[in-house]
């Protein structure tokens, strides 16, 4: 039954965030939502979930339009001064960096990690999160990408969701 209602909790927090409003699905800028969405690192199955919620108002995502905004997004997204950052932070990474700039950005992840708060709770997410980033990192298939990087999102909400309880300690 917990387990049940963390799950839901979780799907539920990590299905918010790809919300978006009739309007924008029937005149939207597509190539400024793919770059706002890579820019914060987000996969390309994030799409499908825009296509999902503007489906009820007769309106489909524009694929190349939003790629090619995410591309632009993710050129800022991969600078390793970013993924020191995202690292301090104890964020995941999605595994979404193209191959020429993943290497330098994972580099500064790894020293941003040494940054990141730590409390005996939040140890076995982290485990978790590395444990799910090296699983990303050898999948083979689309499909398994998106389920591992659905499941890197909830450790991350969990991560926040433990650092930001009362009595523990807060991020600005």
């Amino acid at each position: 039954m917990i387990r049940t209602g963390i799950g839901l909790a979780a799907a539920l927090a990590l299905s918010a965030c790809a919300m978006i409003s009739e309007s924008q699905c029937r005149s939207g800028d597509w190539r400024a939502l793919g770059a706002a969405d890579g820019a914060q690192g987000y996969g390309p199955e994030r799409l499908s979930e825009y296509a999902q919620i503007c489906a009820p108002y007769g309106a489909r995502p524009a694929q190349a339009e939003y790629e090619a905004g995410r591309q632009v997004g993710l050129a800022r997204y991969c600078a390793p001064e970013n993924g020191y950052q995202h690292g301090a932070l104890g964020d995941a990474y999605l595994g979404v960096c193209p191959k020429e700039s993943e290497a330098q950005f994972v580099a500064a992840l790894t020293r941003g990690r040494v940054l990141r708060p730590f409390t005996p709770d939040l140890y076995a997410f982290y485990v978790a999160m590395d444990e799910g980033e090296r699983a990303l990192a050898a999948a083979t298939t689309d499909a398994e990408r998106a389920r591992l990087r659905g499941r890197l999102m909830e450790q991350e909400w969990w991560i926040r969701h433990l650092m930001n309880r009362p009595g523990t300690f807060f991020l600005d």
